[in-house]
């Protein structure tokens, strides 16, 4: 039987909206990077197919710093990419011929013949919506906005820092940043949606990631959402 072998597309969600420039570089994928095989005990239960879908933080030394499933048609192939996934190295992403830290999304379609990465992070960052028919449908993704139970409820954390200097200076902007909130209610993979001052991004984002919330639920049950939240710095609103 042939080995997989996998075709590589990545895109950046994380500064999105500079995509379009020149002045940015996206990441790219080693082409040596170990490949995830199509598990052995699916290829015995007779599955021929599947999918996973895995959320990555990249540094700008271009090492993976964070992952989190996002989605899956069975957890067995979520496994086979995360297990490689620790291994793998990224050409870092550059802005302004500086490197960057990103954030992405990539699909593993498996097949017996081969698995195809694929991404769709510049058209929905955040999955709301996947592709879910019939025996490629996902066991497992994030909830939709409308199934919770309840919204997040914030539990733990401060607002973001503002330091007097850089209000007295005219540091002032808006900053969104959006995230997800695991099972267990801890805030996942936070990033600015595009440009924005360096120093409110980095104040944003350092206090979203010490946020907690309480699980949220989906007919009782926690369930993986995801969440995005605005900051206006020098509004005296935040």
């Amino acid at each position: 039987m042939k080995t997989p072998r996998l075709l590589l597309s990545v895109a950046v969600f994380a500064t999105a909206a500079l995509a379009g420039s020149a002045a940015f570089e996206s990441a790219q994928v080693f082409p040596d990077n170990p490949m995830p095989l199509f598990p052995n005990s699916l290829k015995l239960s007779g599955v021929t197919e599947g999918r996973a879908v895995i959320a990555v933080s990249v540094d700008r030394e271009g090492r993976v710093k964070d992952h989190l499933v996002l989605a899956y048609t069975d957890p067995r192939f979520a496994r086979a990419s995360t297990d490689v996934l620790r291994e793998w190295r990224f050409v870092p992403a550059r802005l302004e011929g500086e490197p960057v830290p990103v954030q992405f999304e990539l699909t593993f379609d498996y097949t017996l013949e081969g698995a195809v990465i694929t991404s769709g992070i510049v058209d929905h960052f955040l999955y709301d919506h996947f592709r879910n028919n019939g025996a490629n449908g996902l066991a497992y993704r994030p909830a939709n906005a409308t199934r919770v139970d309840h919204a997040p409820v914030r539990i733990g954390g401060a607002s973001p820092r503002y330091a007097l200097e850089a209000a007295r200076v005219g540091v002032r902007g808006v900053v969104t940043v959006r995230f997800y909130i695991d099972e267990q209610g801890n805030v996942r993979l936070p990033a600015a949606t595009g440009p924005a001052d360096a120093y409110l991004t980095e104040q944003a984002i350092t206090a979203v990631r010490d946020w907690k919330f309480e699980p949220v639920t989906s007919r009782g049950q926690p369930v993986l959402v995801t969440a995005q939240q605005e900051f206006n710095f020098g509004s005296g609103d935040r």
